[in-house]
This record gives C-alpha cells, structure tokens and sequence, in this order.
C-alpha cells in the first residue's frame, strides 16, 4: 500500500489521467445501466400454457399436467419444474441451467410439449410455449378501457382484438389476458317442459347444432365451357335463423330447435368483473419482456396510448393507464441516490470532525463519485 501511495505521489499527471479516464467511462456507462427495480433474469425459463375450457383442477392435473411435465422434463439442461393447475388451465415452469441456451431451451420444450398433445384429452387446446421471467409476473401497468355507451362485451372485444395487439407492438410490452366484461358468444336457451314433451335430451340439441352449422371449404363446379367458384360456406349468417335447425324428422313427430329453444347473440356466464371508479370497466394487464425496463415500457405506452385510442373499431371508449408501477421504481432510484448523497456527506463529514484534516475530506469529496463512477 506504501508503495502504491509513493508511485502516485511520483506520477501526478498519470493519476489525474486515469482518474479522468475513469470519470469518462463511467459517465458513459451509467446512461447504459438498466434501470428496474429487479435485476434481469438470465437463467433460462420456459413456460407452458395449456388450455381446457371447464375441466376441474384435479382432472387438469392428472390428465394435463402430469403428462406434459413428463415429457418437457426430458429438456436437456432442466434444473427444476413448477406447475400449477386450476380451473381449464394448467401451468408448468421449465427452470434450465445457467449456462444453458435460451434459444435451444425453448425450441426443445417446444418439440416435447408439441409430441405429448395426442395423448391429452380430446378437445385440448395445443399447448403455448414462451420464455418466462420471474422477475416479470407482476404487470408494470393497466390500461383500463372504459366508455359511457358501450357495454361490457363490447368493451372486451375491443379490448382483445384491437388494444392488445397495439399494446404489444411496443417494444418490451406483453399483454397476454383481457380481464372483466363479457365474451360474446352464440347462446341456446333450451326449454325443459318442451324437451320433455318432445322427448328430446340436450346432446340432441348439441349434435344437431353441430351438424347443420359447419364450415365447409370453398370449391369449383365445371359446367360445359364455365368454371363456376362455389361458396359453400354452411355457417349461419342471423342467429334467428337458427331456430329451423331439424332436431327431429318422424313421421307425426317432427321437431325444430325454434320448438324447444331460444337462439341469442349473447355471452357466456361472467366469471370477474372490474369496476374503476365505481363502473364497469375492462383492462389489459401490460408485462414486460425479460431485460426490458419497467419505465421504457409505461413510458412508451403513454406516449402511444393517444394513436391506439384513435385507431380504435368502436367510437367513445377511452383508455387510461391505471396501476402504474413505475412511480415505485422512480421512487426507489430518488431514495437509492439520496442514501448514495447522504452516505457520501456523512463519510466527509465523519473525516473532517475526528481527524480534523480539511485536505482529506475534500480528497474523500473527490474520490467518493470518482470510485461510484469507477464501479
């Protein structure tokens, strides 16, 4: 240490060239350090979505779960799973190595999750694969989507169609869910005095719907030298119309779904409701991308919330970003600089009172930002 004190003393001119070299490139590194409250995640992590709609969280759990935890298990480099299961969904975390690919990670739980789907369930939706951050479970904001005249399932068409695919055309954003309002969707109301008299059960009613409301693909009929397009399209266009769906053609004992029930354009029954100040409201719940800043996402997406609402399929909604969490980030860093000032004062201070030396404080004035730009 002597001799390092007596080489400094010998070559002034070096030390204040490196000090300034020092204070120079921690200058231009410190506008280049990420800004979060967490730090970012490197470890490689996939996670697999899996989709039932109405199967209980047991049944998810034997007939999804288990067998999709078997085969992305066999991921090379796996250092740990965690799944959870509820109600049509289920949710397994692929936690890898440190020094594993991020890339190669998510291709092979892609191919296994990919190679167990036919043996799941029939009606089970094929599984979706992305990257996850632990860091990034907790949304950084909401935009809240909210309108005097709209109703509910409008709000949460719009909602899904037209703000989440803005939303997540800014850098860093994921917008995964639509929370509250109403999906819309084709409802039969079936009368059970009239299914009884007709001696009609609701899988009738189901089989029948499905047989007479199909997609069909488009084709061509050749009639002597004209080549016709043919569209064959057999879904149906008014939803009144499908009250002549036949259930039942016997002689003296026809029936039509008209007869025992009621067809509307409505929505299935609401499982969460979101009020904000005190009205029914819906919002998107806004992610951040794994090494992305929580401020450069809220940011960003107040700057392009003007641009999504004008682009927007239905007049008088309003969004608003509500739930912001980058004020706490902005406050940690203002009380992070703050202890970092007061620290500092007090090492000075601590220096000028019991050694009494006014020389070596102001060094200690000088060295404190010169070590914190170094480091």
């Amino acid at each position: 240490m002597n001799g390092l004190i007596r080489a400094s003393l010998k070559n002034p001119y070096a030390v204040t060239v490196m000090a300034a070299a020092l204070a120079l490139l921690g200058y231009l590194t410190l506008g280049r350090i990420p800004i979060d409250i967490l730090p970012v995640f490197k470890s490689p992590a996939t996670q697999t979505l899996t989709f039932y709609r109405g199967m209980p969280a047991e049944d998810m759990e034997k007939s999804i779960t288990n067998r999709m935890e078997r085969g992305t298990a066999q991921a090379s480099g796996t250092a740990r799973l965690e799944s959870r299961s509820i109600q049509g969904v289920s949710v397994i975390r692929s936690y890898f190595q440190p020094d594993s690919d991020r890339s190669e990670s998510l291709t092979q739980v892609n191919a296994l999750a990919t190679l167990e789907v036919p043996t799941l369930p029939p009606g089970t939706l094929p599984p979706v694969i992305m990257p996850f951050d632990p860091t990034g479970t907790v949304p950084v904001c909401l935009v809240a989507l909210n309108s005097p005249s709209q109703s509910e399932q409008t709000l949460y068409d719009v909602a899904r169609y037209d703000v989440r695919p803005m939303v997540m055309s800014n850098p860093g954003a994921i917008a995964p869910v639509v929370f509250g309002g109403k999906i819309r969707a084709i409802m039969l109301y079936l009368d059970r005095i009239r299914m009884q008299a007709r001696q009609l059960a609701p899988t009738d009613v189901m089989n029948a719907t499905d047989a007479f409301n199909v997609f069909l693909p488009n084709g061509s009929i050749k009639l002597g030298d004209y080549d016709y397009a043919v569209a064959s399209n057999s879904l149906f266009e008014n939803v009144g119309n499908m009250g002549d769906i036949p259930l039942r053609n016997q002689l003296g004992n026809a029936a039509y779904l008209g007869d025992v029930a009621e067809a509307k354009d409505s929505s299935f029954i609401q499982t969460n409701v979101v009020r904000v100040d005190g009205r029914r409201q819906v919002y998107v719940p806004v992610y951040r991308q794994a090494g992305t800043s929580t401020l450069d996402v809220v940011d960003t997406l107040r700057k392009s919330l003007p641009d999504i609402k004008g682009r927007l399929s239905k007049p008088e909604i309003d969004l608003e970003i509500v739930m912001d969490q980058s004020v706490y980030v902005r406050n940690s860093i203002v009380a992070l600089v703050q202890e970092g000032v007061l620290g500092a004062a007090l090492c000075s201070l601590v220096i000028l009172l019991f050694l009494g030396q006014i020389r070596m404080t102001m060094i200690a004035v000088l060295t404190i930002p010169l070590s914190v730009l170094g480091a």
